[in-house]
C-alpha cells in the first residue's frame, strides 16, 4: 500500500479540531480516581489529530513525487552532447547525472513505501531517509551541476521546499508528540501509584493479623504466667518447696559437720604413716586440699579407710561421721520425694511465647518501616504526576 493510500484509508472519523492561537487556557480539574479514564479520552484523541497529521503529510509527499518524477523527465532529457566540453567532462557529468537521478528516485521510492502509524516514529525515519539521500546524492549533484544548471536547480528547489513544509508540520505536530510522551509518563507513574496502593493494603492486611497474632500470645502468656501463680499456690507445690528447704538445710548442716571434721584429722600423721604409699598419699593430699569435695564424693569412705588403716581414728571423729551420715541420709530421703516442679515447664512455655512476640513485633517494625517508605514514594510520585498534568492543564482536586 502506498503511503498516501494508507492515509486516506486512516482519516475516516471526524477529526478533532486544533485549538485558535491566542485561544483562553483552561484549566481542567480532575478527581484522582478519573485520571485513569481521562488518558484513555486524551490518547484517543491525539490518535485522531495524528491520522490527521500523518494524512496532511502523506498528502506533501504525494505532491512532492508527482512534481520531482516531471523534473527527473526534464534532467534525463537535457542534452550533455550538446555542449562545448571535454569529452571527459562530458562523460563525468552524465555518469554523475544517472548517480543522482537513482538516489532521487531511491528517495521516492522509500518516502512512497513509508507506513508508520505513529506519528514520533514517522518524523524519525523521515529524517533517516533524508539524511541517508544527502549522504549519497551530494557530490553526484556537484558534479552534475558542471554541465547542468537549471534543470539540476529544480529538484534542488522542490527537495528544499518539501523539506521546509515538512519542518513546518513537524514543528506543528510537537504538541502532539509532547502530549504523548507526557501521557506515558502520567500513565507510568498512575500504575505505579496504583501498584504501591495495593502493596500498602497487603501490607495494612498483614499489620493487622500480625497485631491479632500478638494480641493472641500476650493472651496466652497471661493465661501462662496465672497457670504458674496457681501452681506455686498449691499444697503439693508448697510441699515441695518445704522438702527443698530442708535439703538446703541438710546440705549446710552436713557441710559445716565435714568441714568440722577436717579439723579432728591429723592430717601430717596420715602423711607421715602413707609417705611411701603413692595411692594413699594421693588420697591425703587431696583431702587437705578440698576436703569437703573429696569426702563428698565417696561418702568419705577413702579417707575413713586410711584413719582406720593407720589407727588414728578415734571416738571424736567416728561419732562426727556418724552425724554427717546421718544428715545426708536424710537429705538423700527428701531428695527422693521431691516430685517434679510443674512450674518449671509452665516457665518454659512462657519464654518460649515471649520470643515469639518479640519476633511478631520485629515483623510488625519491619512491616511499618516499610509502609512509611512506600507511603513517602507515593507522595513523591503523586507529586510528579501532578507537574505533569498541569503540563497539559490539569488540576488534582
Amino acid at each position: 500500500m502506498r503511503i498516501f493510500d494508507l492515509f486516506k484509508k486512516l482519516v475516516k472519523e471526524k477529526l478533532i479540531p486544533q485549538a485558535q492561537e491566542g485561544q483562553e487556557i483552561v484549566i481542567e480539574k480532575l478527581a484522582f480516581s478519573e485520571i485513569e479514564n481521562w488518558i484513555e479520552k486524551k490518547v484517543k484523541e491525539n490518535e485522531i489529530k495524528e491520522k490527521e497529521i500523518l494524512f496532511v503529510l502523506g498528502e506533501k509527499i504525494e505532491d512532492f513525487i508527482e512534481e520531482v518524477r516531471e523534473k527527473i523527465v526534464i534532467l534525463e532529457g537535457f542534452d550533455v552532447e550538446a555542449k562545448k566540453e571535454k569529452e571527459q567532462i562530458k562523460n563525468i557529468v552524465i555518469n554523475s547525472r544517472e548517480k543522482y537521478i537513482e538516489s532521487v528516485e531511491d528517495l521516492i521510492e522509500r518516502l512512497n513505501n513509508l507506513e508508520e502509524l505513529k506519528l514520533e516514529k514517522f518524523i524519525e525515519k523521515i529524517n533517516k531517509i533524508f539524511f541517508v539521500f544527502n549522504k549519497s546524492s551530494f557530490k553526484n549533484y556537484e558534479r552534475a551541476t558542471i554541465l547542468i544548471g537549471k534543470e539540476m536547480a529544480n529538484i534542488k528547489e522542490s527537495l528544499k521546499v518539501f523539506s521546509k513544509n515538512l519542518l513546518k508540520t513537524f514543528d506543528e505536530s510537537k504538541p502532539i508528540v509532547n502530549s504523548f510522551k507526557n501521557l506515558l509518563i502520567i500513565k507510568e507513574k498512575l500504575n505505579t501509584i496504583l501498584s504501591i496502593d495495593k502493596t500498602l493494603e497487603r501490607i495494612s492486611e498483614k499489620k493487622s493479623n500480625l497485631n491479632k497474632k500478638i494480641s493472641e500470645k500476650e493472651e496466652e502468656n497471661r493465661i501462662l504466667k496465672e497457670k504458674a501463680e496457681e501452681i506455686k499456690t498449691s499444697p503439693a507445690y508448697l510441699e515441695n518447696l518445704d522438702k527443698q528447704k530442708k535439703i538446703e538445710f541438710f546440705r549446710e548442716e552436713s557441710k559445716k559437720d565435714i568441714l568440722e571434721l577436717k579439723q579432728l584429722l591429723d592430717f601430717k600423721a596420715l602423711a607421715n604413716f602413707f609417705h611411701i604409699f603413692e595411692e594413699q598419699m594421693k588420697i591425703v593430699k587431696n583431702h587437705k586440699e578440698d576436703f569437703y569435695a573429696y569426702f563428698i564424693k565417696d561418702n568419705g569412705k577413702s579417707i575413713i579407710s586410711l584413719l582406720n588403716e593407720s589407727k588414728l581414728n578415734n571416738d571424736a571423729i567416728v561419732e562426727k561421721i556418724k552425724i554427717i551420715n546421718s544428715k545426708l541420709e536424710e537429705m538423700k530421703n527428701h531428695e527422693q520425694e521431691i516430685k517434679k516442679d510443674e512450674t518449671q515447664e509452665v516457665y518454659f512455655k512462657i519464654k518460649e511465647v515471649s520470643i515469639e512476640i518479640d519476633n511478631l513485633k520485629i515483623e510488625k517494625v519491619k512491616e511499618e518501616k516499610r509502609h512509611e517508605k512506600l507511603k513517602t514514594s507515593k507522595e513523591e510520585l503523586i507529586s510528579i504526576l501532578k507537574q505533569e498534568l498541569g503540563r497539559m492543564n490539569v488540576e488534582i482536586v
